[in-house]
């Protein structure tokens, strides 16, 4: 059963595990994403925040939680998740709609480097997404098209070689736009600027 944009945003929030809603707001209202990364030249982590101006509804969670033991547990618990394409996951999953529109944002936090692993970690995230979404429709019958698009922050120093003639793309992954903390901080979620966007029916 297609529904509108506001009925599929309550059932995601709706059937989403409450362990791995994380949606936080400043004193501004602004969505607060957070983790730990290690800043050039030091060794102790520090905590990343990135604000990000909501219009209409945002619902935020992390898809690598930790869990007590500082591991991630299982994000299918009846695969084994040893060494498989669906343990890799990205930071954070981010549901947002703006009026009529559902978009997800996967985004995947760095420090000073851009492994080759971030791409296969944002690939297994819209894959994760895709199967959320036939999830939920299977065994609800609700659906809505989603678009869908994927990002990795920074604070690398020279990212250049790693990105399109542009600046702007990983050049291992046209799909993955890269942003450093300073220039993404405080921009609007719908502001994100992705031209390689996903559509999930």
């Amino acid at each position: 059963m297609p529904l509108n944009a506001q009925g599929y945003f309550n059932a995601v929030r709706s059937h989403l595990s409450s362990k791995y809603k994380v949606t936080e707001v400043d004193d501004e209202g602004r969505l607060v994403l957070k983790d730990k990364i290690y800043r050039p030249g030091s060794t102790t982590p520090t905590v990343q925040r990135v604000r990000l101006a909501v219009s209409g509804e945002a619902l935020a969670i992390n898809l690598d939680l930790k869990n007590k033991n500082g591991n991630s547990d299982a994000l299918f618990h009846f695969l084994d998740d040893e060494a498989k394409p669906w343990s890799k996951r990205c930071d954070f999953v981010v549901f947002h709609r703006l009026r009529e529109r559902l978009a997800v944002y996967c985004i995947e936090f760095k420090s000073a480097s851009l492994p080759e692993s971030l791409v296969d970690q944002l690939k297994a995230s819209e894959a994760w997404c895709r199967t959320l979404h036939s999830a939920i429709k299977h065994y609800t019958g609700e659906s809505r098209r989603i678009h869908l698009s994927k990002f990795v922050l920074s604070c690398h120093q020279n990212a250049a070689p790693y990105l399109d003639e542009g600046g702007k793309y990983l050049q291992r992954d046209h799909s993955i736009r890269h942003y450093l903390y300073n220039e993404i901080d405080g921009l609007p979620l719908d502001q994100l600027d992705n031209a390689n966007v996903q559509i999930i029916n």
